[in-house]
């Protein structure tokens, strides 16, 4: 079956198109199909038609036609024949007689040729079948286009529509073909779930008729469709833009090659993590200076240093006071400048899941208060913030953090990314550690290596690895944050900050590694009514025995009650990182 939501450039999908190039006999027909079969490709296209939707009786294309037509047996043949070689079936149909044919041989998908473009009521009857169409658009006016994809649109019938650009003149000139007309048809007619093919028909023998289909894939064509013949010495009907059978098998291999490298951008390869290695610098001080010193920008020089590499740019370091005595020549790492690090705790009371979780009580705590007594004992803190929103409801968080002494902010209710970076930016934090206020057992001990980590290697986000779930916070430069919420696709996904942040295309990640065993099933987030019994049971065993235990020890208490991991272990959170489009614009 042709897949339409497969049909994407980076697949480099191929129809093999015979056209008539048959000569009307069946053996003929049967060799074609072995070549398509053996290139690779997986698509092949048939011109089926009856004499009278082709030509008019006493023309001269009446003759040409009647020597080329095959009757139904013969078709249903070639159909079978190129079913069992796994080949998908598509059929150019030309009026009522060939689709009824093609429908009876139940094809998988269709073709109409640019010189029914205008026949749209025929048009929207071969969309009905809800099968991929290929519409030929070489040769019309935009407003035919346009007239077209409305009046199927009106119908409900544009689900599976592919525009075929690319005309025919037996050949067509290498300068009659137009690779931008694949952009702007993209550009114009996207907004109708349409895609864009291209009918390549550059005279077989020319090394463009190689290269151009590429540039087309490029260009962002879904499908390439292309002539094939045995051999063109052999001058078969349709050879002129047709690639021989060896040639047509290269061409497929090629396409298959080169089509991945259309793929979207992803994280960095490994070849470009070892280009950075090899080649980066790092910013090293000119000369020696004292603590106490304010970094300028004539203080520091690039140099390679490939095992001890600092991806920090100059503007970073600017104006920062050094915490200690540096050398000439030494790298400059954030930790030997003076930084503001704060965690920022976020939370409110309107969560839909678990309604006022925040200030839900745990032996006699409301459950913010237990997140706060945990992040109290970060050494490496500079500060604490409650950022909640300015909602009337958030007033009780307020009263709460404040008796707990800690720092506060109010923001935006929904965007919480743009509560996290406020905060920070209020109080002048030049990175944080992100904390939600339902990660009851968030780990101290963790965050503060990864707090040391961060400044020691320079990068924009730290994440702290092997936690689980609902305990695996990071710290981010506030350059960072402000980056994501600028330039942020759709803005309202920026909740899932670590979605964005974990794409080592776009920031410099660092990581530190926790030793800590447990189940990998295990949940320790607060969205549920069973996540908040688990916690109950945890806090209430802890409390009798060492109510400042740690992560670590919690833990290993769970690996000796069972029971109480799979309280909420079936639970799932609301999202996964493939469910969302995560990209920044830059």
């Amino acid at each position: 079956m042709v897949c339409f939501d497969e049909l994407i450039p980076e697949n480099g999908h191929i129809i093999g198109e015979i056209a008539c190039g048959h000569e009307g006999n069946p053996d003929k027909l049967k060799q074609l199909i072995d070549c398509v079969a053996d290139s690779g490709t997986s698509l092949i296209k048939f011109q089926m038609f009856s004499l009278e939707e082709r030509a008019v009786e006493g023309e001269k294309a009446w003759d040409i036609f009647r020597r080329l037509e095959l009757n139904e047996d013969q078709w249903h043949h070639a159909v079978h024949y190129a079913r069992g070689k796994g080949l998908s079936v598509i059929s150019d149909v030309y009026g009522v007689s060939s689709f009824s044919l093609a429908r009876r041989l139940k094809v998988d998908g269709y073709k109409i040729h640019s010189e029914d473009l205008l026949n749209s009521y025929f048009i929207a009857q071969v969309a009905e079948e809800k099968k991929p169409l290929f519409i030929s658009v070489g040769g019309a006016h935009r407003i035919e286009i346009y007239n077209l994809l409305n009046f199927l649109n009106n119908k409900g019938l544009l689900n599976k529509i592919v525009l075929m650009t690319g005309v025919q003149t037996f050949p067509t000139p290498l300068e009659a073909h137009s690779l931008e007309e694949i952009s702007d048809l993209i550009d114009k007619y996207s907004q109708y779930g349409i895609k864009v093919g291209f009918s390549d028909h550059i005279a077989g023998e020319q090394e463009e008729a190689q290269i151009v289909p590429l540039m087309a894939l490029a260009k962002g064509a879904c499908v390439i469709e292309k002539h094939v013949t045995i051999n063109r010495d052999d001058k078969w009907t349709d050879y002129d833009s047709a690639l021989s059978k060896t040639d047509f098998k290269r061409f497929v291999k090629r396409v298959q090659k080169l089509a991945p490298l259309l793929l979207p951008i992803g994280p960095m390869s490994d070849d470009e993590k070892k280009y950075r290695k090899m080649f980066k610098k790092s910013p090293a001080l000119k000369s020696d200076l004292s603590k106490g010193h304010l970094l300028k920008p004539s203080d520091i020089e690039f140099k390679k240093d490939t095992l001890n590499a600092i991806p920090t740019a100059s503007l970073s370091l600017a104006k920062k006071e050094l915490l200690c005595h540096m050398k000439k020549g030494e790298l400059c790492r954030p930790s030997n400048f003076k930084n503001k690090v704060g965690g920022v705790i976020v939370a409110r009371c309107t969560s839909s899941r678990l309604p006022n979780k925040a200030v839900r009580k745990i032996e006699g705590r409301e459950t913010i208060a237990l997140v706060i007594d945990r992040m109290k004992r970060c050494q490496n803190l500079g500060c604490l913030i409650l950022a909640t929103s300015t909602d009337p409801s958030d007033n009780i968080l307020i009263d709460i953090a404040e008796r707990e002494n800690i720092l506060t902010f109010r923001g935006s209710l929904e965007n919480v990314s743009s509560r996290f970076y406020e905060a920070a930016k209020y109080y002048g934090l030049d990175h944080f550690v992100r904390i939600t206020g339902d990660a009851l057992l968030c780990d101290e001990v963790m965050v503060d290596v990864a707090v040391q980590s961060h400044l020691q290697s320079g990068c924009d986000v730290t994440f702290i690895e092997n936690m689980p779930f609902g305990t695996n916070k990071e710290v981010i430069s506030s350059n960072a944050i402000k980056t994501i919420l600028d330039e942020a696709i759709i803005p309202s996904n920026t909740e899932y900050l670590e979605y964005y942040l974990e794409n080592d295309r776009y920031f410099r990640i660092n990581h530190v590694i926790s030793g800590y065993e447990f189940n990998p099933f295990l949940r320790m987030t607060l969205d549920y009514e069973e996540d908040l019994e688990f916690f109950k049971q945890i806090f209430a065993h802890f409390n009798k025995v060492n109510p400042c235990f740690t992560l670590k020890e919690a833990l290993a208490w769970l690996k000796e009650n069972p029971d109480v991991e799979e309280i909420n272990m079936h639970k799932q959170q609301k999202f996964s990182s493939g469910d969302l489009d995560v990209r920044l614009s830059i």
